[in-house]
């Protein structure tokens, strides 16, 4: 079961930690050989805004499983600090259920979202005519990411929360 675990925490930290900054890097160089030909040549590069925005999303959508995995999320202590370290450890397990069940809800959303735009072949406002549904995976992997994250989480709080061990971060 730990090499389960393992596994998907691995994939976790890979597909939406390390590659989510090799995408950063990508798009920081398409925008500054956008800002250089726009100002020095005087000739803009017509894909760098429409694809700026895509790795935008996919940066922010696949990052929500590494985020959560690092802790990273912001959250607001201060009353759950005044509370018992049993009822803080149910609290725990009963947010992480709260979060599992927004993740279906943004697999199942995305799903239908890619689903109509496949069924009626919506495509890109620019000149490029991209395929829309195939940006809008990112919202589905990057969700069922954050299931997989989520799923891992509940187990880990509810052994905590059984075994009476104090939540940690």
């Amino acid at each position: 079961m730990r090499g389960v675990f393992r596994f998907i925490e691995k994939t976790i930290t890979f597909l939406s930690g390390h590659l989510q900054g090799w995408l950063i890097f990508i798009m920081m160089v398409l925008v500054l050989v956008d800002v250089t030909s726009r100002y020095v040549l005087r000739n803009p590069l017509s894909i760098a805004e429409e694809f700026g925005g895509y790795l935008l999303v996919t940066v922010t959508v696949m990052g929500l499983a590494f985020a959560w995995q690092e802790r990273s999320h912001v959250r607001v202590e201060f009353l759950i600090n005044k509370l018992s370290p049993a009822v803080r450890s149910w609290l725990r397990v009963f947010t992480v259920l709260l979060a599992l069940s927004l993740a279906v809800f943004m697999i199942i959303a995305g799903y239908q979202l890619v689903s109509f735009s496949f069924m009626f072949g919506t495509r890109s406002g620019s000149w490029l005519r991209t395929p829309i549904a195939y940006p809008q995976m990112v919202i589905v992997l990057g969700s069922l990411l954050l299931f997989l994250q989520l799923i891992l989480e509940v187990i880990l709080a509810l052994g905590k929360a059984a075994r009476g061990e104090k939540e940690t971060g």
